[in-house]
């Protein structure tokens, strides 16, 4: 399993319910969570064969900038 990182800046109660419903539809992913910084939000993704160019690609279509930092 992997755990994918990545920083976005959602913030705003409606951009995380349309986060919650994004990453629930991507395939292959097990889990999410977010921590909040005082910057910027930390998106952890775990999954099995899930990749960060995915998980960026279909949540930029939605309007979320989302830059992968590391994965585990």
């Amino acid at each position: 399993m992997e755990t994918l990182k990545f920083e976005t800046a959602v913030g705003a109660s409606s951009q995380l319910a349309e986060l919650s419903h994004i990453m629930d539809s991507i395939p292959n992913i097990i889990d999410w969570c977010i921590d909040r910084f005082t910057n910027y939000v930390l998106l952890s993704v775990k999954g099995i064969n899930i990749r960060a160019t995915d998980i960026i690609n279909t949540l930029d279509g939605h309007g979320i900038h989302a830059t992968q930092l590391y994965e585990e």
